[in-house]
């Protein structure tokens, strides 16, 4: 008899996670899926409940006026999952959807088993969600390997199964590093671009003094392709559609970065790299009070100790950026990969996570 499966993502990167959990389940049994998603689960068998676009939403002033809609999206979400009585509901990223919704259905629906896939971060400011989250949820899956604990504390089955990084990023090392250019990834939002580029342009600009060839590559999507351009004016600069970043990772000799992710999947390319970072001087002040951890980087959270250079906030001048690539150490970063593998390092991390799953069934 195929079990049902309600997967819910309310944003991109969880709607692949999505998809690759779909398709890693269908490998493992009889399933059918119901939920939330974009085209890449849509394409494993989802017809989602309605378009995932209604549920990326950030910051309060575009929520407030979306907020009627996103009532209605619980709701129907929770009565979807009430009248079809799924054997396992998962909830992939966006805590504040997926917790309202769990709240509310999990009081109708006592066979079924709610889990929660990408631990909310804890570990750097507000640290009473893993509370919340062990009252919700009868397990979770997590992409990083210290996870588990602050929320096996709360009495919640928590397992580090791997990040999708090292699905997305092969380990091929044989890749020439062309030493003609430098990777500048200035963000992916208008706002880090405003802020991030003026100071990414000064250092290109005071590399090329040094070195007149050098070539600049920077992904760019085509709505901030514009901003970014104004900045870098007559500058030796290639643009490449940010789709085929992970190879120009594999084969950039350095990058400077605007803070995030993307810190992390260049470390699993090998990509030597420096990441910066600022914000207005209020948030600032607010960001100080409120996280715990003393790096930006999670590579150098994982390690305890800043491998990786940071130049965040006062830092983020072009000065200190230029003195942190010329005086960079070159730390080793072939094990990175191997720590985000999960507990089974020969099964890919989306595997790993359906293994959690079915068993729950």
């Amino acid at each position: 008899m195929s079990k049902h499966i309600c997967v819910i993502a309310g944003e991109e990167s969880g709607h692949v996670l999505g998809a690759r959990l779909m398709t890693a389940l269908k490998e493992k049994g009889n399933v059918s899926f119901s939920g939330i998603g974009g085209d890449a689960m849509e394409n494993e068998g989802l017809k989602s409940l309605f378009p995932m676009t209604d549920l990326s939403v950030m910051g309060i002033f575009e929520i407030l006026p979306r907020l009627p809609k996103l009532i209605k999206r619980i709701n129907q979400t929770v009565n979807h999952i009430v009248e079809t009585q799924p054997d396992i509901v998962v909830t992939i990223d966006s805590p504040d959807f997926c917790k309202r919704v769990v709240r509310k259905a999990r009081k109708k629906c006592p066979d079924t088993k709610f889990i929660h896939y990408v631990a909310p971060t804890v570990w750097a400011w507000r640290a009473g969600r893993a509370k919340t989250m062990a009252e919700l949820f009868d397990g979770l899956i997590c992409l990083l390997p210290f996870e588990p604990p602050y929320f096996e504390n709360h009495g919640l089955k928590a397992q580090f199964c791997g990040h999708p990084i090292v699905e997305k990023i092969t380990a091929d090392t044989t890749l020439p590093r062309n030493d003609d250019h430098i990777l500048i990834l200035p963000g992916s939002r208008m706002g880090e671009i405003k802020r991030m580029a003026p100071v990414f342009s000064e250092v290109f600009r005071g590399m090329t003094v040094m070195n007149p060839g050098l070539r600049a590559v920077i992904p760019a999507l085509p709505h901030l392709k514009d901003e970014i351009a104004e900045h870098f004016f007559g500058m030796n600069v290639d643009y490449i559609d940010p789709k085929t970043r992970y190879d120009a990772f594999q084969k950039a000799p350095f990058a400077i970065a605007t803070s995030g992710t993307v810190g992390l999947e260049l470390a699993v390319a090998r990509c030597p790299h420096v990441i910066a970072y600022k914000t207005n001087p209020f948030t600032w002040w607010i960001m100080k009070r409120l996280v715990k951890v003393k790096y930006a980087h999670l590579v150098n959270i994982m390690m305890g100790r800043e491998i990786i250079p940071e130049c965040i906030q006062q830092r983020c001048t072009a000065d200190h950026i230029m003195k942190a690539v010329l005086n960079y150490n070159n730390p080793d970063l072939s094990k990175i990969r191997d720590q985000l593998n999960g507990t089974d390092t020969k099964t890919p991390p989306s595997h790993q996570a359906a293994e959690f799953v079915i068993g729950y069934f």
